[in-house]
Parts: structure tokens; sequence; C-alpha cells
């Protein structure tokens, strides 16, 4: 196991799905990742778990980071702002979480064909700009199916274009294993900011 570049953790152009079963694992390693990063952030918090840290001062605020906090009734209009602005320079694109974006359309028709047209779209954007696009997960591992979200048991959206980091937890910090080649990276906990 060798210590995290985190440079070396996203690739532009894909999908860079973030699979977790324990949320602050999550939350530490995109606050790492918002602390490291030093281009635009377009932050969709969906969970509002980030935006509780925020608004407790547990994660300090960064002139960079744009935070949305959509309803049913605006995401429509934040996609749109979103999307615009990542389609004139190269950003991080952070949808946190696939989960809470389900939930968000739960009462939509065919809501799968809608979250997955919604991370194509902003795929399709952060290829235009060499962007970043990170999309969070809670997941657990079913033998039959693979990785499935949790606890709805809903598939992940996986594509050829998409690269699936899976979060562990570790004595000296948290465990990164890429799945595509089962490498992993260790981000020591004195370095993960929470």
């Amino acid at each position: 196991m060798s210590n995290l570049n985190i440079e070396k953790l996203l690739e532009q152009k894909r999908i860079n799905s973030i699979l977790y079963d324990d949320p602050f694992l999550k939350a530490g390693l995109i606050s790492k990742l918002v602390q490291d990063v030093e281009i635009d952030i377009l932050y969709l918090d969906l969970d509002l778990l980030y935006s509780g840290y925020m608004v407790s001062s547990a994660f300090p605020s960064k002139e960079n980071v744009t935070l949305f906090q959509p309803t049913a009734e605006s995401l429509g209009k934040v996609l749109t702002e979103i999307l615009v602005k990542a389609s004139v320079s190269q950003t991080l694109i952070i949808v946190d979480s696939l989960n809470g974006l389900f939930n968000l359309l739960n009462r939509k028709k065919e809501v799968g064909k809608i979250v997955t047209s919604i991370i194509m779209l902003l795929t399709s954007i952060a290829q235009i700009t060499n962007s970043y696009v990170v999309v969070a997960s809670m997941v657990r591992y079913k033998k039959e199916e693979g990785w499935i979200m949790s606890p709805t048991g809903k598939r992940l959206i996986e594509t050829k274009n998409s690269k699936q980091i899976l979060l562990e937890h570790d004595n000296e910090g948290m465990v990164i294993k890429l799945l595509a080649d089962s490498s992993k990276f260790l981000l020591q906990a004195e370095s993960i900011p929470l």
C-alpha cells in the first residue's frame, strides 16, 4: 500500500465514482479534495452532510467553492447554473450523493433514467473543459449483483467512462482502493480535515 497522492486520485473527462459504506469516510475524502483543489468547485450537496460541516465551521470555507443545496423544485435551475459555469472553464463538479439525487427525484417516473441523464450531461460538459466529475454513492456489495446503492438496492451508473474508487477504514487513516486494478493508497488520518 502506498501513500496517496491526491492529484492522482481523479481523472479528467470521466466519472470518478466514490463508493463508501460510512458517510464519514466520504466526508473526509471530499473535504480533503476541496482543501487541495485550486480550480473552481461546483458542489451539489444532496445529502447536506458537507453543508452541515460548513455551517458548524468544522470545514473552512474556500472562495473557489460554490455550494448548491437543491430541492426537487430548484434542481433544474441549479443544474443549468452548474452546466453554464462548467462549460466556460475547468472545474471540479462534485455530486454528493447519487443516493441523495435518487431520493430528491423519487416521485418522478423513470427516476433511474433521469439520474443517469444528469450524470452523463455533467460528464459531457467536463469533457469539453477537461474538468473533473466526482459522484459519491453509499454502497454495499452483493455477490450476485456487485456494488449496489445502499439502502435502496439501485444499480450504480457504470460505464466504460467511469473510475470506481472504494473507501475503507484503516488504523492509520483511510484506504482508497481503485477497483479496476485493486491498487490501494493510504490517506493518513492527520491529513484528513475532519
